[in-house]
């Protein structure tokens, strides 16, 4: 029988017809699986039903209406919806990432320039006569400071002092600086990996 399958060849427009259409049957097949699993649940039917939102039998057959006539639809230009389909998984792909970044203040072209830890805590050193910020680095954000710090532990941690002016756009979300922000970046090969604000936000 396979090797019946394997020396088949189309001879009339209808072979010719159902070669074209087999992709569409599997991708109509798995649209439809697809469907069945993203239905309602019992319990969100049954909260439709205390909001006086029901399913009728009415929605019901139209429902079955749509999936058919976007069956039909699927075979007959399953080309269209197959490029579709891989576009919206990379688009679904990108958005993950994008997700998954973090949501820092700081970008690249605000860096300025590489620093040393020391030559930063020796340049943020906290002098206050009233003795109510504590006479270390940063002050009040020493601890956070510190933990900042611990974090820097791979060779290749650059530490990078930033300042984003005032009406810049920042972070993933673009959002408007209302104030000017200097702090600190860890950098590793020009990307971002942690930020240390002290001035501004």
């Amino acid at each position: 029988m396979l090797n019946s399958l394997l020396s088949w060849r189309p001879e009339t427009w209808i072979d010719y017809l159902l070669l074209y259409i087999a992709p569409g049957i599997f991708m109509g097949a798995y649209l439809l699986v697809k469907g069945f699993q993203d239905r309602p649940s019992d319990f969100a039917k049954g909260l439709m039903k205390v909001m006086g939102k029901e399913i009728t039998l009415v929605d019901q057959l139209k429902e079955c209406g749509v999936y058919c006539f976007a069956l039909v639809c699927v075979l007959i230009g399953w080309p269209g919806f197959l490029i579709w389909f891989i576009k919206d998984k990379k688009d679904e792909v990108a958005r993950q990432e994008w997700q998954a970044q973090p949501d820092f203040e700081c970008a690249p072209e605000y860096l300025i320039a590489k620093v040393d830890p020391v030559d930063a805590e020796i340049t943020s050193y906290v002098s206050d006569p009233l003795s109510k910020v504590p006479a270390v680095p940063f002050g009040h954000l020493n601890k956070a400071w510190g933990n900042f710090l611990s974090n820097m532990l791979d060779e290749e941690d650059e530490l990078w002092s930033f300042h984003i002016p005032k009406g810049s756009k920042t972070g993933k979300y673009q959002r408007e600086c209302k104030s000017e922000i200097r702090g600190f970046a860890k950098v590793q090969d020009g990307k971002i990996l942690a930020e240390f604000i002290t001035e501004g936000n």
